[in-house]
């Protein structure tokens, strides 16, 4: 055998993809749970009234660019 070819090792190959399979659920599980805690915080900026909503530099139309953008939108 020259040093070319590869030696197999079916269980390390099989570690391998299944570590690769796990960090996929976790970043499709983070995304989830980075949406959900968007939406709760445009659902509670939604509901302050309009004179807290200028106390804290934002209008009731730029709720969801701030929470989405993480800052105001201007």
């Amino acid at each position: 055998m020259n040093r070319s070819e590869r030696i197999s090792y079916p269980v390390a190959d099989a570690v391998a993809a299944g570590l690769a399979a796990w960090a996929k659920v976790r970043e499709v599980f983070a995304g989830s749970v980075a949406a959900h805690s968007r939406a709760l915080a445009i659902r509670e900026l939604q509901r302050l009234s309009d004179r807290t909503l200028r106390d804290i530099g934002l209008e009731r139309a730029d709720i969801f660019d701030a929470v989405h953008r993480g800052r105001r939108p201007w």
